[in-house]
């Protein structure tokens, strides 16, 4: 009874066959590398755009996992709403990042937009579907600086058995469709060679700016190491590491290439 009631409330909420329960976070590409934070629970219900700002302004959307946004999980010892181990959310890359674009571009009322896209890394195969229903507040913000940050909740063997690369393609197109924002993509924060490689190879083919995130992550000082009892959290960015990622991302944003 209650596994006919599970499938019905699947297939009414158009969750559909890839939604992933938190038994599976084992089988992200990251598990192997510390990352033992489901990608299940990372926004608040269905919700997974968030604004800030003048939302009229078109300003600086960020589409990524618990890098740019993890909603409070007691379990895990993370009680911020704000990208996952910073001590803040003034301390996150996504806020860092905005001041530094209001303060380069004389804009306190820059808008932001947030787009919380675990969801659409656990379910890619869907993306037809995913875009338009979960995530069309983000394309109609249109932004004028983009920053793509996902790839370390994707299914190993989702990645087998269908084309990663096409649906991002999808997700790249939907976020900018007339391709006039300034936009840059990133590697996953894990070093992945399930899927890393694959993103470095879209950038190169499409022109697009890559930032190798994965880079950053094994420099001293970057995790949040020591700082989280658990280790999935404390194997997020530090303040350090989100300082960096700002940095790393504010030049790619800004610079005339």
């Amino acid at each position: 009874m209650k596994k006919a009631i599970l499938l019905t409330f699947v297939a009414l909420s158009g969750l559909g066959f890839y939604a992933q329960s938190e038994a599976k976070a084992d089988e992200t590409v990251s598990a192997k590398f510390g990352n033992s934070v489901s990608g299940a629970a990372q926004a608040k219900g269905y919700n997974f755009v968030y604004f800030e700002g003048d939302k009229s302004s078109g300003g600086l959307l960020c589409f990524g996992h618990s890098l740019t946004k993890h909603g409070p999980v007691a379990s895990l010892g993370w009680s911020n709403d704000c990208g996952m181990a910073a001590s803040g959310k003034d301390k996150d890359y996504v806020h860092l990042l905005w001041s530094m674009l209001k303060k380069k571009y004389n804009d306190p009322k820059m808008g932001l937009c947030i787009a919380q896209g675990a969801y659409f890394e656990r379910n890619f195969p869907e993306a037809d579907k995913i875009l338009p229903a979960k995530y069309q507040a983000a394309r109609d913000f249109k932004p004028k600086w983009i920053v793509i940050s996902i790839a370390d909740n994707t299914n190993a063997q989702m990645l087998k058995e269908h084309d990663f690369i096409k649906e991002y393609d999808k997700l790249v197109k939907f976020l900018n469709p007339d391709g006039k924002a300034k936009m840059i993509i990133t590697t996953g924060w894990y070093p992945s060679d399930k899927i890393n490689p694959q993103l470095k190879a879209y950038a190169a083919k499409k022109g697009i700016t890559i930032v190798d995130i994965a880079e950053i992550s094994k420099k001293p000082g970057m995790k949040a190491i020591g700082l989280y009892k658990h280790p999935g959290v404390a194997s997020h960015p530090s303040d350090a590491g989100m300082a960096a990622l700002a940095d790393a991302y504010f030049k790619a944003l800004t610079s005339k290439k």
